[in-house]
């Protein structure tokens, strides 16, 4: 790889840097408290370049890019970084491949920066190891305070496991005694076409135990129709409203205390509904049934149409 970018270990003869990952605690500074919100399509990065990473490669590492204000790190796009392991005090990284990808990636998102880095792990008790402090040294010349976030490809008990971390130098006067990791609070964000994309990826797997080899087989069902769905949002809406209706005569009724955040919520939402009579919403609503009826009735027409043709032209004269 010409255009690996080496990082040595540079350690005090005396004294030898260790990588320390410590739990998020109350009494930290206002840097350590901060919460890193991860989009999902992150995740599928991660475990994609994890999948197709090269023969004999124990991990992969990319670049984390998003936006960062004083309390809270979103990041929302990724990309792989080549890099190669050579023991435990030497680390090659690419550089010049990392700087091309930032430059594209810049041209269609320019709002978003360099955050940090990702690596991925299959040993929960190995998060961070000597390599780490190497790799975190290096995107400290791309960004301030690079993150580190740290993803279980393992999935052990079904779950994905995603830890974030920010680190410190421990120093003794010139000496660098250690590296310190402390852990921040990693929640999962997602935007509204992200939600749309999970809910359906959650509802057309299907989980089925095999008996023989003792695992679980995830297959792909069908995806449903446009009324189907349909059916399903009104069904959702409709037991959502009876769950704030039960909160709200609950609150009246003074079987449960009521919390004023829920409350300004629940008015926010009704203050947003336009004042429309029932009649003329029931005639609105059917008449966008209609249409929707119509597009649907009209593409299957379409697809038939072009079936039929397809036949034809291949029917030999």
């Amino acid at each position: 790889m010409a255009d690996l970018d080496i990082a040595n270990a540079s350690m005090d003869p005396n004294a030898e840097e260790k990588a320390v990952a410590t739990e998020p605690e109350l009494e930290q500074d206002e840097r350590i408290q901060q919460t890193v919100k991860v989009h999902p399509v992150v995740l599928f990065s991660v475990l994609d370049h994890h999948v197709h990473r090269n023969e004999g490669q124990a991990r992969v590492i990319g670049t984390l890019l998003g936006t960062r204000t004083s309390s809270t790190i979103v990041v929302k796009n990724c990309f792989p970084v080549p890099h190669v392991e050579k023991g435990e005090e030497e680390v090659a990284v690419g550089k010049d491949f990392l700087k091309h990808m930032l430059q594209l990636h810049q041209q269609v998102n320019p709002n978003e920066e360099v955050l940090g880095w990702y690596a991925t792990t299959a040993d929960q008790t190995t998060l961070i190891n000597q390599q780490s402090c190497l790799i975190q040294d290096f995107f400290s010349a791309e960004c301030a305070d690079p993150l580190h976030l740290v993803v279980d490809t393992s999935l052990s008990g079904n779950m994905l496991a995603c830890k974030a971390f920010l680190s410190d130098t421990i120093q003794l006067d010139d000496t660098v005694l250690a590296a310190s990791f402390s852990q921040l609070k990693v929640e999962l964000q997602c935007a509204e076409p992200e939600r749309i994309a999970l809910d359906m990826m959650i509802k057309t797997s299907v989980a089925t135990w095999n008996k023989d080899t003792s695992k679980q087989i995830v297959e792909s069902a069908e995806i449903n129709s446009d009324i189907a769905n349909l059916e399903q949002s009104v069904a959702r809406l409709l037991q959502m409203l009876e769950t704030v209706e039960s909160y709200v005569s609950d609150v009246v009724a003074k079987r449960r205390k009521p919390d004023h955040l829920v409350g300004s919520k629940i008015a926010s939402v009704v203050s947003m509904v336009p004042r429309i009579q029932p009649e003329i919403f029931a005639k609105a609503f059917r008449n966008n049934v209609q249409d929707l009826l119509m597009v649907v009735y009209l593409s299957n027409m379409t697809r038939t149409q072009l079936a039929v043709a397809e036949r034809i032209s291949k029917t030999p004269a």
